[in-house]
């Protein structure tokens, strides 16, 4: 019983009374995902700078400037040919020396927002 009154309060304070709206992410492949509150820079900053950040110590960052040399910029967030559906697929896939990253390493909705910012100057 307690328990019960615990979560009905919980309820009643504003962060639950007001929830964002869902938003599609066009191109991102299954839209019917809802991505709700989700920041795309900051997710990216979280999940992919350990690799794909600026500098030497970043292995995904020397692969891509090893195999474009120079003619696509390495950092993926300058990118301009990105889509999001192709930035979905290598997650979720992997290639080369990026290692397949399951749903219980970064959840649909993470790697949605991620996707739709690298895709955002998609030429």
């Amino acid at each position: 019983m307690r328990l019960a009154i615990a979560a009905l309060a919980m309820m009643a304070t504003p962060a639950f009374a007001a929830s964002p709206q869902p938003r599609a992410v066009p191109g991102a492949g299954w839209s019917s995902v809802a991505v709700v509150g989700h920041d795309g820079k900051a997710n990216y900053e979280r999940y992919c700078t350990a690799c794909h950040g600026a500098g030497p110590d970043h292995p995904g960052t020397q692969a891509l400037a090893a195999k474009y040399k120079g003619a696509e910029p390495a950092l993926l967030d300058r990118r301009k040919d990105l889509s999001a559906a192709f930035v979905i697929y290598t997650v979720r896939h992997g290639v080369s020396v990026m290692p397949v990253m399951r749903k219980t390493e970064i959840g649909d909705a993470d790697l949605k927002s991620i996707a739709a910012y690298l895709s955002r100057g998609k030429k």
